[in-house]
């Protein structure tokens, strides 16, 4: 994912779903969770697709909660490197 992806991805779902909020796209990703738990158990050939909805859907539940794509690489970096931090000082 680059910078200019997202703002298609982001901008395409504003235009397409201009009701949509944080939280409606929340419990859309919610469902589409639970689509791909049953893709990975059966090892559907098409669940690399589920994931790709995963990502979309949260990129864009993100981008209606005010983020930017640079506040998301950096959230990223934050807790990885918190999750770093932990794992080596447990």
């Amino acid at each position: 994912m680059n910078a200019i992806m997202f703002e298609g991805i982001t901008q395409w779902q504003k235009e397409t779903f201009p009701k949509a909020t944080s939280i409606s796209k929340l419990l859309e990703l919610k469902d589409e969770v639970d689509e791909l738990k049953r893709d990975i158990v059966l090892d559907n050939t098409g669940k690399h697709l589920g994931f790709a909805t995963c990502f979309i859907l949260l990129f864009g539940a993100a981008a209606s909660a005010g983020m930017k794509y640079n506040d998301i690489i950096n959230a990223i970096s934050e807790q990885m490197d918190i999750s770093y931090k932990e794992k080596f000082h447990q």
